[in-house]
Formats: C-alpha cells, structure tokens, sequence
C-alpha cells in the first residue's frame, strides 16, 4: 500500500514537473535558413548588355576574368586580364609589374583617373589605395588618382585593411598603425605576447572604434584592441595551439561589435561587447566573409586544394551549414536578401528566406 501511494506521489510529482516546464522553458522555435536557386548565369561576352542600361551593378573576380553583373543575372561587363587585376563595386583596373602608370575605369566602364605611378592598386568600395615595390610604403588616392596622402616606411607591410572609419597596417617588425581617412596615424602600437613579432591580419573596425589582428609567431594570438584617442587598450586576445605561416583573413562586420579570423583549423568569432569567442572548424583557408543583413546570417568562403566551401553562420556562435564544390576559381557575395556564388566561369544566385 505505501508503495503504491509512493509510486502515485512521483508520478504526481513527473506531470507537475514537466506541466512548468513547458511554461517556464519553452521557447519559440526560430525560423529555418532556406537558399532557394534563382538562376545561374554563364561569364561570356555573348550575354554582356548594354551598360547604360542597368543600374546596382555587382562586381565579379574568377580566375583571369572580372566585370559586372546584375542581381536579375545580367552580365554587364566580362573582360580578362593577363596579370594582375583590382575591382570594387566603384572601381576597377587591370595592370602589369612594370606598367609606369596604371589607368582606372568606374563599374560602367568609363575611365575615371590614372594612379601615375607603378605598383598595386587596391580597390575598397569608393576607396582607393596604391601599394608601391618594395612593400613598405603606399598611398591613398583621390576618385581621379591623384595622391590624398601617403605614408613612406622601412619595415614591409605585412597586412592591410581599409573601412569607412580609416585604415589599418600591420608591419614585419609587429607594429599596428591606424590612419584616419586624411592620412593621419590615430594610434600605434605592438601587441607582442609572442617570441617574434610580424601582424599575418588586421581589421580596423567600420565605426572606428576597434582594431584587431592576428600577430607573432610561436604563440600565435588574434588580439582585439579598443582605441581611445591616440592610444589602443586591448580588450581580448587569444592564444592559438597551432601557428599560421601565411598572412590571414581579420574582419569586422559591419555594426562593429564582431570580429571574424582565421586560424590553423577553422574561422574565429570574437564578440567584441561581451568578449565571448567562439571558434568553428572549416575546411581550408578563409579567403572571404559576406555579411547579409536581410537574413541576418553571415557566409565564409573557404579554399582548401581545388574544394570550396560555403559556411552559413547565424549570429555568434550557430552554424546553420554548409556546401561544397570543386572548382579552380570562386568567389561569394551576399546583396539584399540573395548570397551570390561563383564558381569558374559561372555565376549562380540563391535567395534567402527565413521559414
């Protein structure tokens, strides 16, 4: 009788306990990241259309061939280039090592200045800068390619970022400078903590509040500092159990409150708030992160050998999933509500929908 009575008591007590828990803990399920194929589209100068005639123009880097294209799939422009070339949304130019000037053209294809001087052009959004031989001095320029300002070093820049705050270098001898828009050094500093010190990545946040990098080497950390006037405190750093040899991909997204990098094994995520890392492991090196706002999720495109590979991360810390391909060339580029991925000579869109 009394083990009846206790075996009716714990049941009792099993449906009170799961009753509030339904109550208490019960969360709403999130909705569900759906890629739906739109169209893919192959880069031949047969599909090209007229460039006065379209508008939010996207640009396009595979193999030896870059250019322009619409969201709707329409290739505005598709040309090759036998050495080296840049492109942004704004901007683009193709150039060899000796070329004494490099011309520079707008997405429509109409010349917009000449850089007069050899080097490397690199194009960031509206952002112009020029890397000359050597490796330890640059530029900035102006929307025509006359020079806005210039810094001349002895040590070689090792890594380089631009955003709308500034831009960020990183030299050999593990020194980290900021610059303000006009040219101005903010701060500098060497984050240390390793036996020899060379920054492999850095990233200047876009509100200009952090900057983080990648430095040394034989304890090997990603160090995220805040800047206040003419000095950087650091707020987080992280030692790796394996060192990188090779310069590496650091990147801000665009609210500023997260970092990305990469690392021997996967792809880091640092919180800048809250200090909080995650880290995921990928296949291959990160060579790209796309941001898409709409379905709030964020895509890194990793190359290991001739496999790419697309991660889709939501937030911090989830990883939705992922997808490979074989190719010899790729890029991604998230727009609106649609994640772009290219793959040699052809270019696909995928909508995302949240369900």
């Amino acid at each position: 009788m009394k083990l009846k009575k206790n075996v009716f008591l714990s049941t009792i007590f099993i449906c009170l306990f799961f009753l509030v828990y339904i109550f208490v803990a019960a969360r709403p399920l999130g909705k569900e990241l759906q890629m739906t194929p739109q169209w893919t589209v192959n880069i031949s100068p047969v599909d090209i259309v007229n460039t006065q005639a379209v508008s939010g123009q996207l640009p396009f880097r595979l193999g030896q061939m870059m250019g322009y294209f619409t969201s709707d799939g329409k290739i505005v422009s598709a040309e090759t280039f036998p050495y080296k070339a840049s492109i942004s949304s704004n901007f683009y130019a193709k150039y060899g090592s000796d070329d004494p000037e490099i011309p520079f053209f707008s997405s429509n294809g109409v010349q917009t200045g000449t850089i007069k001087s050899s080097g490397f052009p690199f194009f960031e959004d509206d952002r112009i800068f020029m890397f000359f031989p050597g490796g330890c001095s640059f530029m900035q320029c102006n929307t025509d390619g006359t020079e806005k300002w210039r810094y001349e070093g002895v040590m070689p820049v090792t890594a380089f970022s631009s955003s709308p705050a500034g831009c960020v270098a990183g030299f050999a001898d593990g020194t980290l400078c900021t610059f303000s828009p006009a040219g101005k050094v903010l701060q500098q500093f060497s984050p240390g903590g390793s036996d020899y010190d060379v920054i492999l990545g850095a990233a200047y946040s876009p509100d200009g509040k952090y900057v983080a990098c990648v430095s040394g080497q034989n304890r090997q950390r990603i160090v995220v500092a805040k800047c206040d006037k003419d000095h950087c405190i650091i707020t987080f750093f992280k030692y790796f159990n394996k060192d990188l040899t090779r310069q590496t991909l650091v990147q801000f997204n665009k609210k500023s409150n997260i970092v990305y990098y990469n690392y021997a094994d996967g792809l880091g995520i640092v919180n800048c708030i809250t200090n909080e890392c995650k880290e995921i492991p990928v296949n291959g090196k990160v060579i790209a992160i796309q941001e898409s706002e709409k379905a709030n999720t964020a895509y890194a495109l990793t190359k290991n050998g001739t496999t790419y590979s697309v991660y889709a991360i939501e937030g911090q810390n989830s990883l939705l999933g992922s997808f490979s391909f074989t190719a010899s060339s790729a890029f991604i580029l998230a727009h609106d509500d649609s994640l772009f991925v290219g793959r040699d000579s052809r270019i696909s869109r995928f909508k995302l929908t949240r369900n």
